[in-house]
């Protein structure tokens, strides 16, 4: 492979544009090693320090990414995602030509956690909807959704559980107007890795909505997680909305 000396682009530039290239042209895919600095200096003819800028510069743009002492690999491209519970899941994925399945962990009236109780208002122990479901996209698990609704919604349990929630309770009367988010970076419990088949400890994003109506009643809290190292989420403030977007960090446990 030749590069252009003779070109106003820094030979580092050309060798990004080269490896860029050969993932495009599926030479390489996701999880796949490409020659090392010194193969590539070599194939090159260039020096193993203009190398690594390249390399570098591939890293830092979530590209590539090294694993100590085994060598360099083509990263997993992320999906975008608006940062939004009021969102449909199943809809975006759709847009961007995925396919999606869902898998409905758990759907029943129970007695109400705390923080669920909080956003409903109804009440620590009180009976609410739980609906937990698994988002599969390309056949990779790749997050988990927790929802609760107030018990006069328990007809929804009757509906189709493995489409848009939003639209689910919109086809029963009760329609989602706007919600309020917060976000956090949490690590993987042993039973959500489990169930997304990643290690425990991994990296997850987790987005707490409280959707309301028009009237602003409380009408579904949601717990969402999203596996890190598949998606990246966007918030899009071009768009006229009358959704906030809190982010709070994430306080020490003990």
């Amino acid at each position: 492979m030749e590069l252009i000396r003779s070109s106003p682009i820094p030979l580092y530039a050309q060798i990004e544009r080269v490896i860029r290239d050969w993932i495009a042209s599926g030479e390489v895919g996701p999880g796949d090693q490409v020659p090392s600095e010194v193969e590539l200096a070599g194939s090159m003819s260039v020096s193993r320090m203009t190398v690594r800028k390249a390399i570098d510069h591939l890293v830092a743009d979530r590209i590539l990414f090294r694993r100590a002492g085994k060598g360099t690999f083509v990263a997993q491209p992320k999906i975008s995602h608006g940062l939004s519970t009021q969102l449909s899941f199943s809809a975006g994925m759709d847009a961007l030509g995925l396919a999606v399945v869902t898998q409905v962990l758990a759907a029943s009236i129970v007695n109400s956690p705390a923080l669920p109780a909080q956003a409903l208002g109804s009440g620590e122990g009180r009976p609410v909807v739980l609906i937990k479901r698994l988002r599969i996209v390309d056949d990779q698990p790749v997050a988990i959704h927790t929802s609760y609704l107030p018990a006069s919604l328990s007809h929804i349990l009757d509906s189709d559980l493995t489409g848009s929630l939003t639209d689910a309770m919109e086809t029963l009367g009760t329609a989602v107007a706007d919600a309020i988010d917060y976000v956090e970076s949490v690590v993987a419990s042993e039973e959500e890795a489990t169930i997304l088949g990643i290690e425990s400890g991994a990296p997850l994003l987790r987005i707490e909505g409280i959707a309301y109506s028009g009237s602003r009643e409380p009408l579904r809290y949601t717990d969402a997680l999203y596996r890190g190292d598949i998606f990246r989420f966007s918030v899009d403030t071009t768009m006229p909305s009358d959704l906030r977007v809190v982010v709070r960090s994430l306080e020490p446990t003990n």
